[in-house]
């Protein structure tokens, strides 16, 4: 008897032992047969898709997260650097983020424009560009176009005239055309006779080609490809007839008669910014692409050189919107030290943004147009 009760407790032993090591074993996948017998899981409970953010998860992405570095194609001390660094000096106050500032202005900021594609997606590392960045693409400078969405996208935009002043084609005195039309006119007759000045990868030349393509007066002129210098000098001397200057330069010349303008290539008719005086009343007086086209075709005329600040393409748009919401801030700023340091650095200029998904959408409206006019040489 004594036996049997002894084996008897060495078997419970046993599987009591067996249950434990079944227990203990942490690293052992349940089984089919031991997952339907636990607890059931509520009938609409589902495995959560693989993008599916956690239920709990209320967190959105903000910016600034750290140092900022902003790029920038531009040699230090120049006019956009200085502008640059007051927007940088500006966000340190908004946010209390260090701003580094990169400059490397080889090839207009080509090598900054490539590393930009590779940067991380946070916001961390914008860059400042303009529009004549299309045409350094077309031209080989650059290896990457910043009209392309698939590498950039536009956060906001920076610092602009505002209202944007505009660029005068201007001719001789004595020229046998005094408008756009009978410009126009007279190239058609006499093919070829009427020079123009070409200034390749200058904002200028790109404003005035698209002025010329875009009216279909380009199949009947000459162009001439020289410098600013030399334009200049070509017009007083006669042997080029249409040159594009900004607007106070041009007021000298009209001033004293030696030249006269034949169209103004401004989006507006706002000259607010300018001191009543001579200078003023001589800028007004000269027709601009609206009075001559009316605004839907001046539109589809007027090349912007808007500079914007980018990030690379799958930046979230919430980080993007942020960034846009502290920069563009500055625009309220009507008067104090922030407009002053852009008045001094900027002449007419102030603080004047756009939202990115509109400047996105002239690019890829310039885009073609630009490689047009780059392809003319």
């Amino acid at each position: 008897m004594k036996k049997i009760t002894a084996l008897l407790l060495a078997l419970v032993l046993v599987f009591a032992l067996c249950a434990c090591g079944d227990n203990g074993n942490q690293n052992q996948a349940p089984s089919d047969n031991n997952a339907s017998a636990s607890t059931p899981a509520p009938a609409d409970d589902k495995e959560p898709a693989k993008d599916d953010k956690p239920s709990d998860d209320t967190s959105v992405a903000t910016w600034p997260n750290g140092d900022i570095t902003i790029y920038a194609g531009y040699a230090v001390g120049s006019l956009t650097d200085v502008n640059i660094r007051t927007i940088a000096d500006w966000i340190t106050q908004e946010t209390g983020a260090n701003v580094i500032i990169e400059n490397n202005d080889v090839g207009g900021g080509a090598n900054l424009a490539a590393k930009l594609t590779k940067a991380e997606p946070d916001g961390q590392t914008i860059m400042l560009i303009g529009m004549n960045c299309i045409s350094n693409y077309y031209t080989g400078v650059w290896s990457v176009n910043p009209a392309d969405t698939n590498l950039f996208k536009i956060a906001c935009g920076s610092i602009q005239p505002l209202p944007e002043s505009g660029c005068m084609i201007v001719t001789q005195a004595d020229s046998p055309y005094s408008t756009w039309e009978e410009l126009a006119e007279y190239a058609a007759a006499n093919p070829g006779t009427v020079t123009v000045a070409s200034i390749p990868g200058k904002v200028m030349d790109i404003k005035m080609k698209a002025m010329f393509n875009g009216t279909d007066v380009a199949k009947d002129v000459r162009w001439v490809s020289t410098t600013n210098a030399d334009a200049s000098a070509g017009l007083l001397g006669g042997t080029i007839n249409c040159v594009m200057l900004d607007e106070q330069t041009a007021a000298g010349y009209l001033k004293d008669g030696s030249c006269k303008a034949i169209i103004n290539c401004r989006d507006n008719n706002d000259y607010s910014l300018y001191e009543d005086g001579e200078d003023k009343d001589i800028i007004m007086s000269v027709p601009t692409v609206l009075d001559v086209f009316g605004e839907e075709k001046a539109l589809e005329l007027i090349v912007h050189n808007r500079s914007m600040f980018v990030v690379p393409a799958d930046t979230p748009d919430e980080i993007c919107e942020q960034i846009a919401a502290v920069i563009d801030k500055i625009d309220e700023e009507t008067e104090g030290e922030w407009y002053d340091r852009c008045r001094t650095n900027g002449g007419t200029s102030k603080y004047y943004t756009w939202p990115g998904d509109e400047i996105a959408a002239e690019w890829a409206r310039l885009d073609p147009i630009i490689k047009e006019i780059v392809e003319m040489g």
